[in-house]
């Protein structure tokens, strides 16, 4: 099987039917659906039906993200118990769609403003490792595949995230989120080596980690205008190069993570992600 091709979906895509039956139109293979609040706990019993119904009438599979506002490895742990809460409900209503769930995927780093400190990251590293070892425990628990997303932190303060791996890897397996790689590195200039391009960035990630991406993340990015999540080509990437470094790594699932049709962040239409999905099946 050849790597499988996805798109987003979340709640503002509603109703999700019709969402889901553009993005069957369009031939992809999956979905990844994010359960940001009010999801999953506003959806009925016959919703979750549905979805399901919808699953195996188009043959399509599942992925999920977590909650954005799930606060995983935050330093104090009031907030990081409730964040694991969340997280045991939503890898559970994930495990409701086994054997068409592919993956559930969160973000780790959390945001708090004195991470630049070094002694200040090293304890988010060390509770964040702790907490890490408990997601993978609980995905086994639910029979659920687990994956770490990079954020937008530059690479040379993702130790968190390179640890992790390579402590609980293949039980934690890696999504690579090409855009906020760049943009990581674009949003912290004093840190940013000016000799290096994008490019470079990239290929520390995939020489670093590449053996472990289970899910990539695409999208354009504007350079001068430090924008992600842009439609495929609209940005200022070079897709051959970039496409070239994620086929030297074993992914096997794709999603096209295009929220903006342009620089002027004109929402996506379905039109303009049908012609991204072709550029991308061009370049598997």
């Amino acid at each position: 099987m050849g790597i499988l091709l996805g798109a987003p979906v979340w709640y503002g895509d509603r109703p999700f039917k019709k969402t889901i039956e553009e993005l069957y139109k369009l031939e992809l293979d999956y979905f990844e659906f994010s359960l940001d609040y009010p999801l999953p706990d506003c959806m009925a019993e016959a919703e979750r039906e549905e979805l399901n119904g919808l699953l195996e009438e188009f043959d399509l599979k599942i992925g999920f993200h977590s909650p954005l506002d799930t606060a995983v490895a935050h330093p104090r742990d009031e907030i990081v118990n409730a964040s694991m809460q969340i997280l045991r409900t939503c890898m559970e209503f994930s495990a409701e769609f086994l054997p068409r769930t592919l993956y559930y995927n969160f973000h780790l780093h959390p945001r708090v403003p004195t991470y630049k400190f070094e002694d200040v990251r090293q304890q988010i590293k060390l509770k964040g490792l702790k907490r890490c070892e408990e997601i993978t425990e609980m995905a086994s628990e639910f029979g659920i595949t687990v994956c770490v997303e990079n954020d937008l932190v530059p690479f040379e303060w993702s130790d968190l995230i390179l640890e992790a791996l390579s402590r609980f890897y293949p039980n934690l397996q890696f999504t690579f989120d090409v855009g906020h790689a760049i943009k990581a590195e674009m949003c912290h200039p004093m840190i940013k080596k000016k000799d290096c391009s994008y490019l470079d960035h990239l290929t520390r990630w995939i020489e670093k980690c590449g053996a472990k991406i289970l899910v990539a993340h695409v999208h354009d990015c504007s350079l001068t205008e430090k924008r992600d999540h842009l439609s495929l080509g609209s940005g200022e990437l070079d897709f051959d190069r970039i496409f070239d470094l994620l086929k030297s790594a074993p992914s096997k699932y794709l999603l096209i993570e295009t929220f903006w049709k342009n620089k002027a962040k004109k929402k996506m239409d379905y039109t303009e992600l049908g012609r991204n999905v072709e550029l991308c099946r061009s370049y598997l």
